[in-house]
């Protein structure tokens, strides 16, 4: 493993207790949160980062809420029990090119409907997140019931996640065999930490979501995250596939990329690397290894 790739993971595999869900907790991607802080994003409008805030902005300007942004970072968690929940499986590379990311495209298929359902949830993405990874940005695809709305079959939404708040897209109901194209740009950018970026999926039309005013995102992954499993059947069967993963940088180049991965071996779940490298790479998320 490379020494910067195990630098990222150190810092996601970092320890985190999680909140037992409550009536006042609801789930997210980045675990079980206050509702209180969890806002779902109306069409068009975007996050705007403005010194300790983020404004959410409509598609005509008008600020419809403005909320403290902590500066407490919150590590990025695994699984902390066996077939529970967390990132239990999951690739990750971190850019240290002095050029950042300008687009991160992965594409996927929706898997089958589990073969039981326990209320579990189960999510599986690509996403980026800044190097003291306060923050994420990540086109979901999730099972079960979350924050965001669902249940008992899959849907997609986009989701930007910071240690104090929470913001997704209107969930959009997805069917098995579907095609995913999920893609993170950064948009525009001018002295740091003033980056700008989109996350969508780009074939579903209501998942756009604007960033701005961020600090550069630099960690790309791509995740499988559940909640409440119980058995191996609550898994989807086989493998969902990453394909067509593609990384450019802002100054045009291919930037020279070796995955590094996460496995939960005691749970029979593992991700490998088909094809490395920052060009049509091919990375499996496997059920029943």
């Amino acid at each position: 493993m490379h020494v910067i790739a195990a630098a990222l993971l150190v810092g996601l595999l970092a320890p985190l207790t999680l909140a037992a869900p409550t009536a006042e907790m609801i789930l997210t991607p980045a675990g079980y949160r206050p509702a209180t802080t969890v806002y779902e994003i109306p069409a068009g409008a975007t996050l705007a980062h403005v010194g300790s805030e983020i404004h959410l902005i409509s598609f005509n300007g008008t600020v419809l809420k403005t909320v403290t942004a902590s500066i407490t970072p919150t590590p990025v968690k695994e699984a902390v029990s066996a077939l529970q929940r967390g990132w239990v499986t999951y690739a990750t590379w971190l850019n240290t090119d002095s050029s950042p990311i300008s687009s991160f495209t992965t594409t996927w298929t929706v898997p089958p409907v589990p073969a039981t359902d326990n209320g579990q949830i189960i999510f599986l993405f690509n996403s980026i997140v800044p190097d003291n990874r306060k923050a994420i940005l990540q086109p979901v695809l999730q099972y079960g019931h979350s924050a965001a709305g669902g249940g008992s079959f899959w849907a997609v939404t986009t989701w930007y996640n910071t240690p104090s708040t929470r913001f997704f897209t209107t969930p959009i109901r997805v069917s098995p065999g579907a095609i995913l194209n999920g893609i993170i740009t950064l948009t525009s950018s001018s002295s740091s930490p003033s980056f700008n970026y989109n996350s969508q999926f780009t074939n579903i039309p209501g998942t756009s979501l604007n960033i701005t005013g961020v600090a550069q995102l630099t960690g790309a992954t791509e995740t499988l995250e559940v909640y409440g499993v119980t058995a191996k059947s609550d898994y989807p069967s086989g493998s969902t596939v990453f394909t067509d993963i593609n990384l450019k940088l802002a100054n045009g180049n291919t930037p020279s990329v070796s995955w590094a991965h996460r496995d939960d071996i005691a749970d029979g779940l593992d991700t490998t690397i088909d094809i490395d490298g920052a060009t049509n790479a091919r990375i499996a998320i496997n059920y029943n290894a």
